[in-house]
């Protein structure tokens, strides 16, 4: 039942964001690989489950970045864009979309310490350039629904918290500006752009 596989995932969640030095070395890519089939296996079932489970990866990413996972996103935004098996293309781009947007959150509320979370945000930093693309895409397709774009400007809200400079999310913001006239988005569309030109660096 979804609360007892909600409980699995939570507590996958807690060993490797609490007790990361508790895994061993040789462990993190099977770990890897088992939670990207567990997000492709939930990402047409229950959404707290697949949440957790992004969360987890989220975690997992955040633990292993930059030395032991180097391009982390980008191979995450590859994965799901990969035809495969049974999860249609709506589920799968939904979930990635999830995937992105608990990681910087994940990352805010995350124990490391100090000196890996500079070397951690700029390793994120970086890595905003496999976001923007995806998001630029399917925020300005017209066959976009509704539910794939909110989730699209929810991730660049979650984005903007890691500092990331405004000239390399311009076109998002004016997208979400766009966005403004679909009462459906209105709500996390004004939310993503007060994001964005609240940040320091946007002043």
């Amino acid at each position: 039942v979804p609360e007892i596989q909600y409980f699995g995932a939570s507590a996958l969640h807690t060993k490797i964001s609490r007790y990361w030095g508790d895994i061993p070395a040789e462990q993190y890519d099977t770990l890897k690989t088992q939670l990207f089939s567990q997000i492709a296996r939930f990402a047409s079932g229950s959404k707290i489950v697949l949440t957790r489970l992004c969360v987890a990866l989220a975690s997992l990413a955040l633990n292993m970045m930059p030395e032991a996972w180097p391009g982390a996103v980008s191979e995450m935004v590859r994965m799901f864009q990969e035809e495969g098996g049974e999860v249609d293309g709506r589920a799968r781009c939904l979930a990635l979309l999830e995937l992105l947007t608990v990681l910087p959150e994940e990352f805010q509320t995350s124990r490391l310490p100090q000196y890996r979370k500079g070397q951690v945000r700029g390793a994120l930093g970086r890595e905003w350039t496999a976001v923007y693309p995806l998001l630029q895409q399917l925020l300005r397709q017209p066959d976009s629904p509704p539910l794939v774009k909110a989730r699209v400007l929810k991730c660049l809200s979650s984005w903007v918290l890691l500092d990331v400079p405004l000239n390399e999310s311009e076109g998002l913001v004016e997208a979400s500006f766009t966005a403004l006239a679909d009462p459906e988005l209105f709500d996390t569309a004004v939310e993503a752009i007060v994001n964005t030109i609240s940040q320091p660096d946007s002043q």
